[in-house]
This record gives C-alpha cells, sequence and structure tokens, in this order.
C-alpha cells in the first residue's frame, strides 16, 4: 500500500499524533488523536486523545474515529517522539530548538460590540487593532457564530478539513472576497485583519483560558 500523506504531504505513520476536524450540526469538533491502522480506500482509523468538543457525562465521547488521510494534520507526539512504521519501532526526532517563550493570552472583543470574550495569542509584540492573534478552534467557533449574529456582509465557514474561510460582500468592503484560515500544528487559527479588535474590560473577568 502506498504511504498516505496528510493534506500538507507530510507522511502518516502507525501511532503517529494527528489532528483532525468533525464537523457537527452547529460546530466543528478538533479532535486529536493517535494513528492505528491504514485501509486501502485510504482512510487512516485514529485513537482519540482529546477533543474540544467535550460530553456532558465526561469523555470524548466516541473512542476511535476513521477519516480521511488528507483531512489530517500529522504533529509531534507529547513526548517529542516520532512513529515509525511499525509498532516498537520508534525514533528520536532532531533535538527540538527551544521555542521562544509564548506570549501571554489577551481576552478581546469586537471592537463596539460585546462580542466575547475571546482568548487570542498576539503574534507581533506592536497589537494595533486590525492586529491578528492566535485561536483555538472552539474560540475560533464563537467569534464564526457571532460574526453570523452580527449580519454585516461579512460570514464564515469551517470546511471538512478544518479551514475556516470568510467570505464578504460588498456591503462589507468595496469588493467582495474571500480568506481563507488553515489552522497550523497546534491546532491554532491566525485571525485578523477583518474587523478591529478591541481589549476586553478587565472588570468583567479574571485570568484569561485558551
Amino acid at each position: 500500500m502506498a504511504l498516505m500523506l496528510d493534506w500538507r504531504g507530510t507522511p502518516i505513520t502507525h501511532r503517529a499524533h494527528v489532528l483532525f476536524p468533525r464537523k457537527w450540526a452547529h460546530s466543528t469538533e478538533m479532535v486529536e488523536g493517535v494513528v492505528q491502522s491504514f485501509t486501502p480506500t485510504g482512510r487512516i482509523t485514529v485513537d482519540v486523545l482529546r477533543t474540544s468538543r467535550p460530553r456532558e457525562t465526561g469523555g470524548t465521547g466516541r473512542a476511535r474515529y476513521a477519516v480521511p488521510a488528507h483531512s489530517v494534520t500529522v504533529v509531534p507526539g507529547p513526548t517529542g517522539r516520532r512513529a515509525a512504521d511499525g509498532p516498537g519501532d520508534a525514533v528520536s526526532s532532531p533535538a527540538p530548538q527551544a521555542p521562544a517563550p509564548a506570549a501571554p493570552l489577551e481576552l478581546l472583543t469586537v471592537d463596539g460590540t460585546d462580542y466575547g470574550p475571546y482568548p487570542g495569542q498576539p503574534t507581533t509584540a506592536a497589537q494595533p487593532s486590525y492586529a491578528t492573534y492566535l485561536f483555538t478552534g472552539e474560540t475560533a467557533q464563537r467569534i464564526v457564530e457571532d460574526l453570523h449574529r452580527d449580519n454585516c456582509g461579512l460570514t464564515a465557514a469551517f470546511e471538512y478539513d478544518g479551514t475556516l474561510t470568510f467570505t464578504w460582500d460588498a456591503t462589507y468592503r468595496d469588493e467582495p472576497g474571500t480568506e481563507r484560515v488553515t489552522p497550523d500544528a497546534q491546532g491554532l487559527y491566525a485571525i485578523g485583519g477583518l474587523w478591529p479588535w478591541d481589549t476586553w474590560p478587565e472588570t468583567d473577568v479574571t485570568t484569561p483560558q485558551p
């Protein structure tokens, strides 16, 4: 069987950690799991580790999904090791570079509204009102839901592969257009430049949560 690749062209190996979206009636669930097997039809079975859509009864619901290989994103495992082609054949990944300290989360709202708060991570030191922030899939979903409440000519939708596509008409900007936001390896969405942000009033909440 040919080697399977994720949507970025990264090889998918046995026991690799992957992220993938699952669409529901009114939301999109982001799931993290471990690859267990492959099928000749291009699908992989994944044991679920965690999900952005916790159930009322606790846990993550289903323990295993079968998903198309092209819908997943391969991410490093929690121990910094990458699974090889067979179980027990794990090989060490190259020594990682020390990451830059992550910017602290900020609580945001859309300027002139009471939407939010949205916990977001700044992408640059200086943050003008149209700056870009990183948001979890759950927060991105909340942003989309609030956007649709506004009826301003700008809408958004999640695609099967987790891509978030913003679409606007001439009532929102001079010309209609679209912008696609693909989640990174950590499942974070870089959103900015489409509306002005403002800081959520500090008196309303305490510590930002991702």
